[in-house]
């Protein structure tokens, strides 16, 4: 029987046959390792894997079984390494969340069906088909990427239109004050009566009159400043796309600032929200700012913007929370705080479209959960995994690291990877550095 150091040993033995490892010989390929190796394995002397140490195959951080260090972050240079840091996430985000559907999302097979890889032949990336997702968009690194990127691009083509058309766009931001000791459910129901309010008022609509308001989109986005020097706690505030036909100079854009500036102060004292400051309570910015914002939105780490991006310094989004964690697993203020914001924003839209915007601009609706189960555009099909290899991924939370060695090294280095982690289901275990150099000996350097 080839143990799990032999088969690490085995696996290194043939990075240096590049015929092998690549594929390019006709008749060798993940058979032909496995009967090398079990060769190999027959001469004795060769130390077994070293078992995991307690719990850690049943935490999901992929900052272990993943063999990706715990506090590195991805850059957009490298969309695969972004995709395996947003599985390890996913994990982390299961771990506060056992119960919720993101703790099932891309684990359990849709319909019994096989477990799908694909791989996109215009970016060149890998993705999985045939399981389930939750469709969550505050709470799903993976759900939330694919579904940020997708209404980036719909916002982009709505704005395009739009300006076409002769119109123009604006970036209007309302912000309030917050403490360290406000309580986020009540936060975010006090700002949205505040909100509701302002809408409705008749000075506010005679501003939007003036810009020739067509309608708008509303999202909301909230940090906590639990590392700036005062601590003022959960940050929740809206950015609102303003489609509009007057551009008007840069006089009327501070006349509108102002006025619209005097009825937030109204509304948000009437909420019990304090008085927000000029400076930083209201901004209304050109369309530059505004294309600047939604080109933007979807790209931090090839993830999304909002509650997902890296936030100033001081500030954290929701997801800096799962980073947080993932990068130390005793930081429990991260733990909760994610749990309490997972839990406020769980059934609320990411984004609020004014009634008749999207027909007027030929936006097709479509749900998050759509958007999470489509498949990237123009891929091709590089293979199935059976039930019990899908196991073993999820034993050694291998799920990112085998789409990334899908990706760059194509469908032979993942047969062989599968065989590698053979029998992790059922007992067998595997040493943390054995599976970051498998990782490394089966991707291209």
């Amino acid at each position: 029987m080839v143990r799990g150091g032999d088969r690490f040993l085995c696996l290194r033995s043939f990075k240096t046959d590049m015929t092998i490892l690549t594929g390019k010989h006709p008749f060798l390929g993940a058979t032909a390792v496995l009967h090398a190796c079990a060769a190999a394995g027959a001469t004795g002397g060769m130390r077994s894997a070293a078992p995991l140490g307690a719990g850690d195959a049943q935490r999901g951080l992929a900052g272990t079984a993943l063999g990706i260090n715990a506090k590195l972050r991805a850059t957009s240079h490298d969309p695969m390494l972004s995709r395996v840091v947003r599985f390890a996430l996913q994990a982390v985000a299961r771990s506060i969340l056992p119960t919720s559907r993101t703790a099932k999302c891309l684990r359990i097979r849709a319909f019994d069906s096989d477990v799908q890889v694909w791989k996109s032949k215009e970016h060149g990336t890998a993705s999985y088909a045939g399981l389930q997702t939750c469709g969550s968009v505050w709470a799903c690194p993976v759900c939330s990427a694919k579904i940020a990127e997708r209404r980036r691009v719909e916002l982009v083509d709505a704005m395009d239109l739009h300006k076409a058309q002769g119109g123009s766009v604006s970036l209007l931001t309302l912000t309030t004050p917050h403490q360290r000791g406000d309580v986020l459910s009540d936060l975010l129901d006090q700002q949205a009566n505040a909100l509701q309010a302002f809408m409705r008022d008749r000075s506010v609509k005679a501003v939007f009159v003036e810009m020739g308001h067509v309608g708008q989109v509303r999202a909301l986005e909230v940090t906590h400043g639990r590392k700036s020097a005062k601590n003022n706690g959960w940050h929740p505030h809206f950015h609102i796309l303003q489609f509009h036909q007057v551009k008007g100079t840069e006089a009327d854009r501070k006349d509108w600032t102002v006025r619209l500036y005097l009825r937030w102060v109204v509304y948000c004292q009437k909420a019990d929200l304090g008085t927000p400051s000029f400076a930083h309570g209201i901004k209304l910015d050109d369309g530059s700012k505004a294309a600047q914002y939604v080109t933007k939105w979807g790209l931090e780490d090839e993830m999304t913007k909002g509650h997902t991006k890296k936030a100033k310094t001081g500030g954290e989004t929701p997801f800096d929370l799962l980073r947080a964690v993932l990068a130390d697993r005793s930081d429990k203020q991260a733990f909760a705080l994610f749990h309490e914001f997972a839990d406020c924003f769980k059934g609320r839209r990411q984004l609020h479209w004014s009634r008749g915007l999207k027909a007027r601009l030929f936006v097709d609706e479509k749900t998050d959960e759509q958007l999470a189960d489509e498949k990237e555009d123009r891929a091709s099909l590089l293979g199935c995994l059976t039930v019990d290899q899908w196991r073993n991924v999820l034993k050694v939370d291998g799920r990112g690291v085998l789409l990334e060695i899908a990706a760059k090294s194509g469908w032979n280095a993942v047969q062989r990877y599968l065989w590698f982690i053979d029998g992790a289901h059922s007992g067998t275990v595997f040493d943390t550095e054995m599976l970051k150099e498998a990782r490394s000996l089966l991707l291209p350097e």
